[in-house]
């Protein structure tokens, strides 16, 4: 069985990109060979999904075959990671010298549990703010006051992202898929236009599953399960049973799509059949175009990013009781 990849896997076509993998995944054949030929552009977004699908096709003991990537196109796959025990007809693209661009990229990178969070955020925090190496740091209390502006922003991304992401592996392991769920993170910065790419993509149980029998949840459909988990909080809610083996602050999504609107960007949020486009637009994007589980993906301009301040982004902890954060 032969694939046909999009020109474009991209947040633009988010749909379409999601059909695709559905196609891959669903796909019988002990050998599913993915013609590569258009593909011109893959933005972060479409890596975690192609990472996540090509390991859930392998977890099956199929075989992938890819061939007609261009040099530049598989060069750049290659060096994301995406690949891994995947043939290619008519020879590997070429892997160039890897430089260290940890202030400009994360390559396709794989969570399996919470302990994995803090570093994963704390690499993509780098990459998305610009930081050198020099400024590694544990994740502590962004609204410190004896650290620049620049460590403040570097710990407040460190500290939403690993809120983020602890939340993508604690709640997708619900339902029944405990062992079945993985996090995949990637991100880009593209100095040409000066925008940050970010996507975090889980193979969980999704929203809907999470929020099942949740006060705020009406009607029990993905899409609403999708605002009311962008609610302040509710990831966190204890006496709810949402969340009641996490410490965390219930800020990750809420704050992410804070951050980004301040920094001229846009989320693109996606579970089961639907998706929203934060402040307004979204529905439902068919079960041709269904995820199992939850795809957050963010675009952003850099310099802009530099600029948002603590109390812009994280009001109740500079208004509030002062809390450290924890990440255990």
């Amino acid at each position: 069985m032969t694939i046909l990849v999009p020109k474009f896997l991209t947040t633009r076509n988010h749909a379409e990109v999601i059909a695709f993998c559905r196609r891959v995944t669903d796909a019988e054949e002990s050998v599913v060979d993915l013609d590569a030929r258009h593909l011109v552009f893959v933005d972060p977004f479409a890596l975690t999904l192609l990472g996540a699908t090509l390991h859930e096709v392998k977890a099956y003991h199929q075989h992938i075959r890819v061939s007609g990537l261009s040099p530049d196109v598989g060069g750049y796959l290659q060096r994301m990671d995406v690949f891994d025990d995947v043939e290619f007809v008519g020879g590997a693209p070429p892997v160039g010298q890897r430089h260290d661009r940890r202030d400009s990229l994360v390559e396709l990178t794989r969570i399996d549990n919470r302990g994995q969070a803090p570093d994963a955020a704390r690499r993509t925090a780098q990459a998305l703010v610009g930081a050198t190496p020099a400024g590694d740091s544990p994740a502590g209390d962004p609204t410190m006051d004896d650290a620049s502006p620049a460590d403040r922003l570097l710990k407040l991304i460190h500290y939403v992202l690993s809120e983020l992401l602890e939340n993508a592996v604690v709640h997708g392991q619900r339902r029944g898929f405990r062992g079945r769920c993985h996090v995949w993170i990637a991100a880009q910065y593209y100095p040409l236009n000066d925008m940050v790419r970010l996507a975090v993509t889980d193979t969980g149980c999704g929203f809907l599953a999470t929020l099942r029998g949740h006060p705020d949840l009406g009607v029990e459909t993905h899409f609403s399960a999708i605002l009311t988990a962008m609610k302040p909080r509710v990831s966190c809610n204890r006496d709810l049973g949402v969340a009641t083996n996490t410490v965390n602050q219930g800020v990750g999504l809420t704050t992410v799509t804070r951050i980004v609107r301040l920094a001229q960007g846009h989320t693109l949020i996606v579970s089961g059949d639907s998706y929203h486009k934060p402040p307004g637009s979204g529905g439902r994007s068919g079960d041709a175009a269904f995820w199992q589980g939850v795809v957050v993906a963010m675009e952003m301009r850099r310099g802009r990013l530099q600029t948002v301040r603590i109390r812009d982004a994280l009001p109740h902890l500079v208004t509030g009781p002062k809390v450290s954060p924890r990440f255990e």
